[in-house]
């Protein structure tokens, strides 16, 4: 009974459709093979070049080069990865071509209330659940994804009331069996925080690595590289999540802009113990942070 239980929660569904395939819906497709959570899993895509190297890397058992028809014949789940200013062009394309009004659709965008405040015009086509997973690094092709890319990191639901239970369920599971702890909180709640937490260091990573000069690089050491480490991510991809989540945006900026205000006023007035205090209330936070590592 043992083996039999465990073979019947590895299989948890016959098909999934993951469109885009950059490091996480790679990563996804890998994870789900090699543990076994999908009997298949199929892509769907633009060229046959990116079909090709995705099949390489193992991320997916087989695809389709713009034929939406084909692929999601039979599929219980479909994923979309690509970025943010395309889940909606893709959930419009979805509308048209899903039959089955039981399929769950899901993103991994790095915002959601536009996204699931989008999705929900085509409730009576398909199951929207918008999801984040909190995982990935400065590099983005599927040549850099991994299977265990998951595997303790944070993944974020977005509850709606219009998504049966099960549907909700099944998809939790789904992120569960990957590795990830799965948080349930509103994309309101979602944008607000990853404003701070996300979207912010990465605009701040980028200000710091235009504030320099190429013939300073060899003296930049491990604190600048290790602060401005993100500034190397796709400008396209994060100048459209900054768009996407502007309002959100910037009152993080106003925070981190009055913040940083406060050293430079320290500096010049040469207030040693006020700068003092300022640093040590910010090293507060990271001492907090590492405590929930």
């Amino acid at each position: 009974m043992k083996g039999f239980k465990m073979k019947q929660e590895k299989k948890q569904f016959s098909k999934v459709v993951i469109i885009g395939m950059g490091l996480i819906g790679g990563s996804i497709g890998k994870a789900l093979l090699e543990k076994r959570i999908a009997l298949e899993v199929v892509g769907v895509f633009r060229r046959k070049i990116s079909l090709e190297k995705a099949i390489k890397e193992k991320s997916l058992s087989g695809g389709y080069v713009d034929d939406y028809n084909e692929a999601l014949k039979g599929a219980e789940l479909i994923i979309i990865a690509t970025p943010v200013n395309t889940i909606m062009r893709v959930l419009e394309r979805l509308s048209k071509e899903v039959k089955d009004r039981e399929v769950i659709v899901t993103d991994v965008g790095s915002t959601k209330k536009e996204i699931v405040d989008y999705a929900r015009q085509f409730r009576s086509k398909f199951i929207f659940i918008g999801a984040h997973p909190i995982a990935g690094s400065e590099r983005t092709g599927v040549e850099y994804s991994k299977s265990g890319l998951f595997t303790g990191s944070i993944c974020v639901l977005t509850r709606d009331r219009y998504i049966p239970r099960k549907a909700f369920a099944r998809l939790k599971s789904l992120w569960t069996a990957l590795g990830a702890k799965v948080d349930i909180i509103s994309p309101h709640q979602h944008d607000r925080f990853l404003a701070f937490t996300s979207h912010l260091p990465h605009a701040v990573a980028y200000a710091l690595a235009g504030s320099e000069s190429p013939d300073m690089a060899k003296y930049m050491a491990t604190g600048f590289r290790d602060t401005a480490r993100i500034a190397s991510s796709d400008p396209s991809l994060w100048a459209d999540i900054f768009l996407s989540n502007r309002g959100n945006l910037l009152k993080a900026i106003k925070v981190y802009r009055e913040r940083l205000g406060l050293i430079e006023k320290f500096v010049r007035r040469v207030d040693r113990e006020g700068l003092r205090k300022t640093l040590k209330s910010c090293k507060g936070v990271m001492d907090a942070v590492r405590k929930e590592d």
